[in-house]
């Protein structure tokens, strides 16, 4: 099941991962969640929390990695939020539009596996 929009990583920034925070926030409201709801609570800490940091665009890469170390783990996010929300489409188009940035960037910048390691090294020593 992989139908999360194609994005190129290197295009999403930490604005657009706060502008995305902040969209399930409004759609929240527009729910009638309440301000001190624990889904509002969350996403407003995640912003003031990205807000605060000191190299935002390299958070939101390590809170990629973090988040979706593999595709299963994408999955299996997205199938919670598709029960948990299924009755709200917008706020879970919103949800599912933040977590598929997330997911582009944890693509690109994730640390190499064995498999992936033994076959740079292979092609590293190929080439002298």
């Amino acid at each position: 099941m992989t139908d999360h929009s194609s994005v190129s990583a290197s295009a999403i920034t930490w604005k657009a991962i706060e502008s995305a925070q902040i969209k399930i926030i409004k759609e929240a409201f527009r729910l009638r969640y309440k301000k001190d709801s624990k889904l509002v609570s969350e996403y407003a800490g995640y912003v003031k929390n990205l807000r605060q940091e000191e190299n935002p665009d390299e958070y939101i890469k390590s809170t990629a990695i973090m988040l979706f170390p593999n595709e299963e783990a994408y999955n299996r996010r997205m199938s919670r939020y598709r029960k948990w929300f299924q009755g709200k489409r917008e706020l879970l188009a919103s949800i599912e539009n933040l977590y598929n940035l997330y997911y582009e960037l944890s693509k690109e910048d994730h640390p190499m596996n064995e498999a992936e390691m033994d076959e740079a090294v292979d092609d590293v020593l190929a080439d002298n």
